[in-house]
């Protein structure tokens, strides 16, 4: 073997270009996972359906200085924080809060505490642990192209 020598071909850019690429495939699976999931697996009463309706994808998926980033939750839903972390409402321009009741009385209060009825949390605790694997395939997939 003497005189003969190998050489390697170096793939760092194509690589480097996959697994980022899987990077956001993986994340934005897995924002979709909980975007579905949320819809599907909450205990509050949908009777509009416009919290339900504004859970999604706000930002998908896309490279940042120091990786990737995307954001998804409920979008435009005022309340939407107080059902998912609970809280106490209490008025703002006003002595008390007007409660209608089912007879059409009224009843005024100076405060209301919400019960926390968590829909992203559960969701995000049940995908976010997927996200390795939904990246791991995703880059498996792009590597067999080269």
């Amino acid at each position: 073997m003497a005189g003969k020598s190998k050489s390697l071909k170096w793939f760092g850019k194509a690589v480097k270009k996959d697994m980022r690429d899987a990077q956001v495939e993986g994340i934005n699976r897995t924002m979709g996972a909980c975007v579905n999931e949320a819809k599907a697996n909450h205990d509050w009463q949908n009777r509009t359906a416009t919290l339900e309706g504004s859970i999604d994808i706000a930002d998908y998926a896309h490279e940042v200085k120091d990786g990737v980033k995307g954001t998804w939750g409920s979008r435009d839903v005022v309340y939407a924080l107080i059902h998912e972390t609970g809280g106490i409402i209490r008025p703002k321009n006003a002595k008390a809060l007007a409660i209608p009741q089912d007879d059409g009385s009224v009843r005024f209060v100076k405060s209301v505490e919400i019960k926390a009825r968590p829909y992203l949390r559960p969701a995000a605790d049940n995908q976010y642990p997927k996200l390795a694997g939904r990246i791991k395939t995703a880059f498996n997939r792009r590597s067999k192209k080269t």
